[in-house]
């Protein structure tokens, strides 16, 4: 795998990784109305920021390397 497919490769697994925390929020806020007690709304609704806050890290990470390391970068020695 030479680095441009690496950077590709990374690239994509960042994003994939933020649809999924992207998904579990939109899940987790279908449901945070239906839970039984406060308590556990309280906590679901935790969860749904931190879920999105997870999902923007991994879009910014994957954008960073693509910055920085995309093609015709080379590596630090």
């Amino acid at each position: 795998m030479d680095h441009d497919e690496a950077v590709r490769k990374f690239e994509h697994l960042m994003i994939r990784e933020a649809d999924h925390a992207h998904e579990a929020a939109t899940e987790l806020e279908a449901l945070v109305s239906l839970l039984p007690t406060e308590k556990s709304r309280q906590l679901a609704q935790l969860q749904v920021k931190a879920s999105h806050k997870q999902a923007r890290d991994f879009r910014e990470l994957a954008q960073r390397v693509k910055e920085s390391w995309g093609p015709a970068r080379s590596l630090p020695i």
